[in-house]
């Protein structure tokens, strides 16, 4: 499937931010945020993953697809705890070359793949996996609903999906819903509501978990720590990029602690 100017834009700077996530500086920002320095770009931190963990129950044998999985946050961390084998599926090649890396480097047991593919079109078999999760993946891309439909597709009947997406918060007026969609994820608005499109998918929601104080926390953190490592960052990008980036650290905060985004983790079993 053809990817639009905006995706290949998008796909472009994810593949620079997975490119420069070996750096020390991106290192010491995403253990700061995040508890991990798996180079990732979502919000999922180390005690989120390890509830999904717990929540997934994976066990060795089992066949878990992160989607989405960039550099193999959380995907190689959820397969080396549980020993499950490991499918990772995502677009820039930039991200999946240093999860493979990652994979050998934390001498996975089960058995590990990785896939340049859409999510709208998987390149997988129907009841492929034993469980599947994405972390904030939904609202960085179009075609929400035909990814849970592939989703559903590829997931045994007796498997469990998790996911985390950040979504623009209900009922707001027109001048704060304007500013959720400038400052949210690019793909932020969703044509319709996830239970909506979930119950079109064929799925059953088991929890919705409210993740949106934890959300807050990591966007002051973050925040704080491009602030604090600045003088490194300038040397990473140009003085407009860097004001750019430092000035969205604050409207984020601004944003969610104002009522205009949320961020949810959804339990789901095929319906």
């Amino acid at each position: 499937m053809a990817l639009s100017a905006a995706e290949e834009d998008l796909r472009e700077q994810f593949g620079l931010a997975y490119a420069q996530s070996h750096l020390p500086v991106m290192q010491r920002i995403e253990r700061a945020v995040c508890g991990c320095d798996y180079g990732g770009v979502s919000w999922a931190t180390r005690e989120e993953i390890d509830q999904v963990s717990a929540m997934l129950a994976l066990r060795p044998g089992q066949h878990l697809m992160d989607l989405g999985a960039g550099s193999g946050w959380p995907g190689i961390y959820l397969a080396k705890q549980s020993g499950c084998d490991i499918t990772l599926l995502d677009l820039p090649l930039e991200g999946l070359a240093v999860a493979t890396a990652r994979a050998r480097e934390d001498g996975l047991t089960g058995s590990f793949s990785a896939s340049v593919a859409d999510g709208r079109t998987l390149p997988f078999a129907d009841e492929s996996f034993d469980a599947i999760t994405h972390s904030d993946v939904l609202c960085c891309l179009p075609g929400k609903q035909d990814v849970l439909a592939e989703c559903q597709r590829t997931l045994r009947s007796d498997g469990r999906m998790i996911f985390s997406v950040i979504s623009i918060a209900p009922g707001l007026n027109d001048r704060d819903r304007a500013r959720a969609v400038e400052i949210g994820p690019p793909f932020v608005v969703s044509e319709k509501p996830y239970d909506e499109m979930l119950r079109q998918t064929g799925w059953a929601v088991l929890d919705v978990i409210d993740q949106t104080a934890q959300f807050l926390d990591s966007a002051g953190t973050f925040r704080d720590a491009n602030q604090d490592n600045k003088v490194e960052l300038a040397d990473l990008m140009s003085a407009e990029e860097l004001q750019d980036r430092l000035e969205r650290d604050t409207a984020l905060v601004e944003v969610i602690a104002g009522g205009l985004l949320c961020r949810e983790l959804y339990r789901l079993k095929p319906a």
